[in-house]
């Protein structure tokens, strides 16, 4: 029993996930002596370093994870508890790498539970230190802690320098993560003397890199800028690709934030080359976001937005949140700079999005670590319990031989026989009463085990009571949007009031979301009735914003200024767009932002006046249809366009001719047999065919086509058409 724990050292300092392979050594040589390797430890150390090579040079995880299970499985066919603690914590370390931290917590306990059992202290605080890690990956910092300190005084009492190293290092991450700085720095610097101490490389290049971080954070640069150069010396000694990217990447970040964006850009490149040859998704993200930072400071933005979309599209991939909303963060930086103040609203909502739903991750991590803690919990309950089993077991396979070892004996013995019996009934009360203690001390953990899932199951309950919180937020925000759409419709003209004027009449309107940006308005001056189309840009609240905006000003010129020329009219709405849409003295804050139709129909005469930007009038009469095209121009578009003189149409109407004013939502609706457009042609051979049915009945014809087109599909945009008969 004393031996055991010297032969688990050697193997527990080789579990700790540092790379331990020479590969410069011929993996041909490694495959061979494999094959004929015939005692059991040698396997598993083998099959641990053909694990490490697969893993670290070939990136190959797959077959990294196969050799590691195979030395999982040799150590669990034979009796040294040392090799189970090995293989146990060399797996749990590589899942911890893969983000699989389930498996790597339950590994890990395992061998905690291990070492416990045979009293190795150096492999106890291992197991503490790689459990505290999980622990900081899924966020419990305080729980991380707690391991990290036991590790830390059971290293201290044994002197084990490594897992002292090791404790203070992660201890330092924590504090660094929750921004203490001084604290964090204070155990860096002695997770570097000891590192220093132990001459161990990799701990010192990791450790100047950690305390190169807590003073850029503390924005001492040029400190920072020193320790990144001396964690970069040393990689670039041990042939650390990985550290170096790492180092590299540092530096760089520290030469953005000091002004030379051109050398941080060489740093970023050099690095991302290193990533993109290791194959790790994570750091090439990171290396392609830092090369749009320093593009965006050299005012390369071409070359910025190719970095952070490649950015973007592999955080996609790794559904890497963090990644996504600085990507779209520095996204909207670029097109601000540019004054494209659509995709910057566009790109900042994208960043906001991906902000906001931490709550929904944070959410849904707290449930899978409660989960996790039940069954790392119930493992170890039930390890207890097979250890007491065992212990039963043994004594019971002994008793049964010491048994018949008796009756033989008694053959030839017969006094021996006597004593023999009588010691076996005296073994086997005692074995009884033990066996009945056993048993109460099981019921108990029973009782325990069905205690703390109790517990598990209220904290459940309380997640899913701030689930509910959260629905009852979001129904708020939706009552709103309704509130909202109440009164939209309150402020668009009602349409029964044109059915006093022309009888047959209709609107079809669907609005994308709850509240739309396409709107109508019509008002009566005398015997002329005016009326408008039109289609703000966006949809949703945005859109219905501007469609506000567009009715106020169609009721100032036309009801408050008497304007009657449509040409005339959308004149002084473009201007007037143009100014309540400008957010400096040369600056506008959107383009593109409203097309209209406006016509001016005298009833008596059935004269027709009409001006458009973007949005056609379609006539049917006789049969036939005829498009009157609009001005290529949407109102509020560009400087160049601010003098725009609109082309006014004038034309009178045969009896019973049909006018119909639609926005492209219709028109350009994906969906059919090939997902196309539904395109003007087919919307004008529709009119054609249900012209001649009463308004009601054209409406719900329309509708129903649209909705047999769009089938499945997303409806993409707004919906508006107007039918009048004249």
């Amino acid at each position: 029993m004393n031996k055991k724990p010297k032969i688990s050292i050697l193997f527990i300092l080789i579990a700790c996930g540092l790379p331990k392979t020479n590969y410069g050594q011929n993996i041909d040589s490694l495959f061979t002596t494999l094959q004929y390797a015939q005692d059991t430890l040698t396997k598993v150390r083998l099959n641990i370093e053909v694990a490490n090579y697969y893993y670290n040079k070939e990136r190959n995880n797959k077959e990294a994870e196969n050799y590691l299970l195979v030395a999982k499985k040799l150590s669990e066919d034979q009796s040294k508890i040392a090799l189970k603690i090995l293989a146990s914590n060399e797996l749990g370390v590589f899942y911890r790498n893969l983000s699989r931290y389930s498996e790597a917590l339950s590994l890990h306990t395992e061998s905690l539970f291990q070492a416990t059992q045979i009293n190795d202290k150096k492999a106890i605080a291992a197991s503490l230190n790689n459990i505290g890690v999980v622990y900081r990956r899924l966020d419990d910092r305080t729980k991380a802690a707690e391991y990290h300190i036991q590790a830390l005084k059971i290293s201290e009492e044994t002197n084990d320098i490594y897992n002292i190293s090791v404790s203070h290092n992660s201890l330092g991450n924590i504090y660094s993560l929750n921004g203490s700085y001084e604290q964090a720095l204070s155990h860096f610097i002695k997770g570097l003397e000891l590192s220093e101490k132990q001459k161990n490389l990799l701990g010192v290049a990791i450790n100047y890199n950690n305390i190169g971080e807590v003073y850029e954070n503390a924005k001492n640069y040029e400190k920072a800028k020193e320790y990144y150069s001396k964690s970069l010396e040393i990689n670039k000694r041990l042939n650390n690709d990985k550290g170096i990217a790492i180092s590299l990447n540092a530096l760089g970040k520290t030469l953005l934030f000091t002004g030379f964006p051109k050398t941080a850009l060489k740093y970023f490149t050099d690095a991302s080359e290193i990533d993109k040859k290791i194959g790790d998704k994570h750091f090439i993200t990171d290396s392609y976001i830092n090369l749009g930072r320093a593009l965006i400071m050299l005012q390369r933005y071409d070359e910025a937005k190719q970095c952070l979309n490649q950015g973007i599209k592999i955080a996609e991939e790794t559904k890497s949140r963090y990644h996504l909303q600085i990507a779209n963060s520095e996204l909207c930086k670029i097109y601000a700079e540019l004054n494209d103040f659509r995709k910057a609203l566009h790109y900042f909502q994208k960043s906001t999005i991906y902000k906001d739903s931490v709550l929904n991750e944070k959410a849904t991590k707290q449930i899978a670590t409660l989960q996790m803690l039940f069954e790392t919990e119930k493992k170890e309950k039930e390890n207890q319990i097979l250890k007491q089993k065992q212990e039963i077991n043994d004594k019971e396979s002994k008793r049964q031989k010491y048994f018949i070892y008796s009756l033989s004996f008694g053959l030839f013995f017969c006094l021996g026989l006597i004593v023999a019996v009588y010691l076996a009934l005296l073994s086997k009360r005692r074995a009884n009463r033990l066996l009945f203690k056993q048993k109460q001390e099981i019921e108990e953990q029973n009782h325990k085990i069905e205690q703390q899932k109790h517990n598990i199951e209220v904290k459940n309950r309380n997640i899913e009571e701030a689930y509910q919180i959260i629905e009852n937020y979001i129904g708020k925000i939706t009552d709103s949007i309704r509130y909202a759409e109440q009164i939209q419709k309150s402020i668009l003209p009602d349409i029964e009031l044109l059915k006093t004027i022309f009888e047959d009449t209709f609107t079809f309107y669907k609005p994308k979301d709850i509240v739309s940006g396409d709107f109508y308005w019509f008002t009566v001056r005398g015997d002329r009735v005016y009326i408008a189309l039109a289609d703000c840009t966006g949809h949703g609240v945005p859109g219905a914003f501007m469609s506000i905006i567009g009715i106020d000003l169609l009721n100032q010129v036309v009801i408050q200024q008497g304007c009657e020329e449509p040409d005339k009219i959308l004149t002084f709405l473009n201007h007037e767009l143009r100014e309540k849409l400008r957010k400096g003295k040369e600056e506008l804050i959107l383009k593109d932002s409203m097309d209209i139709a406006l016509c001016i129909i005298d009833k008596k005469t059935r004269e027709v006046s009409y001006s458009g930007a973007l949005i056609p009038l379609f006539i049917v009469s006789n049969g036939e249809a005829n498009e009157t095209k609009p001005n290529y121009t949407s109102l509020g578009a560009s400087n160049r366009l601010f003098n725009k003189e609109f082309r006014i149409h004038k034309f009178t109407l045969n009896p019973n001719s049909w006018l119909y004013l639609t926005t492209d939502g219709y028109i350009d609706q994906f969906g059919g047999e090939q997902n196309k457009k539904f395109m003007r042609t087919r919307f004008v051979e529709f009119i054609l065919k249900v012209n001649h049915l009463p308004a009601n009945v054209q409406r719900d014809e329309l509708e129903n086509q649209f909705n047999t087109w769009m089938g499945e599909h997303e409806q993409l945009d707004d919906v508006l058409v107007w039918g009048i008969k004249v």
